[in-house]
């Protein structure tokens, strides 16, 4: 190794599976400073090493846990790491973020990202440290939830390890299935569970060791506690942190900008008052733990009545309450926290599992699933909406069919079925209204990776009427100077998604917790780059980090046209285009079909990117990925 590598490894762990053998390689400095980790790292790695076409559940794919040159210690918004792959829901780039304790296991795990490769012949997990791997047959933990698996593990190698497990729903290779780490903590969008389940581990587990040395530990300090003392100055950072979190969303936030209603049919739905910050707090169990970050955003929230559920496994995040509520037309709180519960502990990933069951159950309304289809399931329907949960997981009648997702599960219904199928690119969507957040409708439309509800920053938080107020403090350094009314689309508006995104977009990279950094939350550019330089001990700016955040959009974009996706991909369901907000402050609004495609052309442009979408020669070779127009594979960086 180098030894002047401070923060990281500049380590790769190679894991074969089909022959259980395992290699470390050692890549240069310059190899990290332009990959840097996340998303980025992968989908180079995916594109070095794989062919186009490959199976996403074949063993070819790769699946890559992968940490970032500046991530994996303890400090403000470090903890995070990534999982990666062909997507088995989208056909391109698959890519998950994670919180909690395992992305500081695994930056001490020796390596800084650790890919699998073929596929193991029976089921195994993958033990990880000291320097070497070991493979246990799994067979007596396949079948068994994730706190079961997590149970297992450590009563056979101490309490001291951390686990990312698999859950049955993986394991049946459901095309939304996901990763939970430690219990709770969920790598959930784009089926990366699936993947796993198909190269048959149950589980990676780490046992930590050292980590590598910092650079400038006292700064790393410095921040941290500089973060930690400017908390409660920030609105929208004391309300992630306070109890009961970001989870109590709807009641607080959502109704300003248009609830997801039954599958978006609606804008509003009766008994909000359900979701008040008192009826979470009566639920309120703690804080799950990112280690060294005193943010603390993930709650621990169990039902009233949840005395059949492990109480380790119902962190929550963001995105639940919506999908798993209003979305099935339930605001039942109570089951809402059991469905968390049961996502976590079976691996699904809970907003796809959301918006595929709400997709059934506007199938039965409109009457194109019958009886004949299987026992219906209505909006509102807690226990129609469990029993569809566990038929998914275990592939059980027309849960078979919806565990490949809606857009197969649509195609293979047909009669009409796609109108109904929320989704963009084969990855459901998000809870986030688009058609009154125009910038994040843009986000779901574009990004490489699919909807997503933290691809940039919301149109709410900037609005004329209901904006936070601090949040051009630190929006201005990228461009972003004004406020403008969350349903305003204009060209004008695009330079902002384009600057958010790609600001957001170096925080995957780089495994920066969004919910930590600019524009809207505390750590400023400048201090990103600080605490970059503090890591490794680079000279760096924040100049590098935005261009970071555009060489992921670029390469990531380049991998989804290899892989065959184009830009009539980059669009919208019908039903944002063709049905208004019928109610509410955003009653009328509706994204115009023509002036968002348009605005999208306009977006492509200014990334350097063709009016098809395509980064052009001389975009790659401004970020020195003229490489990936060649069909052999690059040997030296």
């Amino acid at each position: 190794m180098d030894l002047t590598t401070c923060g990281y490894w500049g380590t790769l762990l190679w894991i074969d599976l089909t022959t259980q053998t395992f290699k470390f390689e050692q890549r240069p400095e310059a190899f990290f400073r332009h990959y840097a980790g996340g998303g980025l790292l992968a989908t180079a790695l995916l594109l070095e090493r794989t062919r186009p076409g490959i199976d996403p559940l074949g063993p070819e794919n790769l699946l890559v846990f992968t940490s970032s040159v500046v991530a994996g210690h303890p400090g403000a918004g470090l903890p995070r790491f990534t999982v990666a792959a062909k997507s088995p829901l989208t056909g391109g780039i698959g890519e998950t973020r994670c919180e909690g304790p395992w992305g500081v296991a695994l930056k001490a795990s020796g390596a800084d990202a650790i890919i699998l490769t073929g596929e193991s012949t029976e089921p195994v997990a993958v033990v990880i440290g000291e320097g070497r791997v070991e493979f246990l047959p799994a067979d007596d933990l396949w079948g068994l939830t994730v706190g079961e698996t997590t149970d297992h593990l450590e009563a056979l190698l101490g309490n001291d390890v951390h686990v990312a497990a698999i859950g049955p729903a993986g394991e049946a290779r459901v095309r939304f299935a996901s990763i939970v780490s430690e219990r709770t903590y969920q790598a959930a969008r784009m089926g990366m569970g699936a993947v796993m389940g198909a190269k048959r581990v149950k589980a990676i587990v780490i046992r930590e060791g050292d980590r590598p040395a910092l650079a400038d530990a006292d700064t790393v300090s410095t921040l941290t506690e500089s973060f930690t003392q400017r908390i409660a100055g920030n609105d929208l950072s004391r309300w992630q942190q306070e109890a009961p979190g970001f989870s109590c969303w709807l009641y607080l936030h959502g109704l300003d900008a248009a609830l997801d209603v039954n599958n978006y049919a609606c804008p509003m739905i009766e008994g909000t008052e359900k979701f008040k910050a008192k009826e979470f707090l009566q639920r309120y169990s703690g804080d799950g733990c990112c280690p060294g970050c005193p943010n603390n955003c993930i709650k621990y929230m169990h039902p009233l009545n949840g005395e059949d559920l492990d109480p380790r496994a119902s962190g929550i995040h963001q995105e639940v309450t919506g999908a798993m509520g209003p979305n099935l037309g339930i605001v039942n709180l109570d089951w809402i926290l059991r469905a968390n519960n049961l996502a976590n502990q079976y691996g699904l990933d809970p907003t796809s599992l959301g918006f595929t069951i709400s997709f059934a159950m506007e199938l039965y309304a409109q009457g194109i699933l019958t009886e004949g289809d299987g026992t219906p399931v209505h909006f509102g329907d807690t226990a129609g909406a469990e029993r569809l949960l566990l038929d998914i997981v275990y592939r059980r009648g027309l849960g078979d069919v919806l565990a490949e997702g809606t857009k197969r599960a649509a195609a293979q219904i047909s009669r009409g079925a796609q109108r109904y199928a929320m989704h963009v690119k084969g990855l459901e969507m998000v809870c986030f209204e688009p058609r009154s957040q125009t910038n994040l409708a843009m986000g779901y439309a574009v990004a490489p990776i699919g909807p997503r509800y933290d691809i940039c920053e919301h149109d709410w938080d900037f609005d004329t009427t209901v904006g936070w107020d601090h949040t051009l403090n630190l929006s201005r350094t990228i461009g972003v100077t004004r406020r403008i009314p969350m349903g305003y689309q204009g060209a004008d508006k695009v330079r902002y998604f384009k600057a958010l995104n790609n600001l957001w977009s170096a925080a995957d990279a780089l495994d920066l917790c969004i919910f930590a950094i600019a524009p809207t939350r505390i750590l400023s550019l400048p201090e990103m780059a600080r605490m970059l330089a503090a890591v490794t001990g680079w000279q760096t700016s924040d100049y590098e980090i935005m261009r970071i955040g555009e060489r992921r959009n670029h390469l990531m974009r380049w991998y989804n046209m290899r892989e065959g996706l184009t830009a009539a991909d980059d669009t919208l369901p019908a039903r944002f285009f063709e049905e208004p907000i019928v109610s509410g402050p955003c009653v009328g609004d509706v994204l115009n079909h023509e002036t968002f495609h348009r605005n999208i052309v306009t977006y492509y442009r200014m990334m350097g990117w063709t009016d098809e979408g395509c980064p052009t020669e001389a975009t790659l070779l401004d970020h020195d990925l003229q490489w990936v127009m060649q069909h052999e594979l690059v040997e030296e960086y």
